[in-house]
């Protein structure tokens, strides 16, 4: 017991003398954690700005959707906007307590849907994807066809590296 206390001890002051004497910090950020329900694979995916969006092609329209979500101080997942391009079978049209807007011919609907997480069998079609600030994931890499994933988010701690001048931005 006494050499794993000495051991986190020196491992807690090397991580204190990295952060004090380089470019870096040790930082809480939001993530989300996409589950392959069958198979108990987990994988990562920080979420510096807590927004991500999960996009797929509309089964009866053939367009792409977009779902945007927030991720709150608690860890909810909130469902902020659906962008789509045509309207018809399985797409709203009217939202009695959000708000329906086109731009540049894309209809966005507005309101708030909270969930704990997102369970969702993935589609075949490739372009079913997860964006998290500038990258797009394929839902296929994380779950067979027809898989069963789960989405939730929580905190994690990580070490990272600044650019001189540019640490706290």
């Amino acid at each position: 017991m006494k050499q794993r206390l000495k051991f986190a001890g020196t491992i807690l002051i090397l991580l204190f003398a990295i952060t004090a004497l380089t470019d870096c910090s040790i930082v809480k950020e939001k993530v989300l954690v996409l589950k392959d329900v069958e198979e108990g694979t987990e994988y990562r995916i920080a979420v510096p700005d807590r927004v991500f969006a999960l996009g797929y092609i509309h089964s009866v329209h053939h367009t792409p959707v977009r779902e945007v979500f927030y991720i709150r101080d608690d860890n909810t997942l909130v469902l902020r906007e659906l962008r789509y391009r045509s309207l018809g079978v399985g797409m709203p049209f009217d939202y009695e307590n959000g708000v329906l807007e086109v731009v540049d011919g894309e209809f966005i609907l507005k309101f708030e849907r909270e969930f704990k997480s997102i369970n969702m069998i993935i589609s075949p079609i490739p372009q079913h994807t997860i964006t998290a600030g500038q990258e797009s994931y394929p839902l296929l890499r994380f779950t067979k066809p027809e898989g069963l994933l789960e989405i939730k988010a929580l905190d994690e701690w990580s070490l990272k590296w600044f650019r001189l001048g540019r640490k706290g931005a």
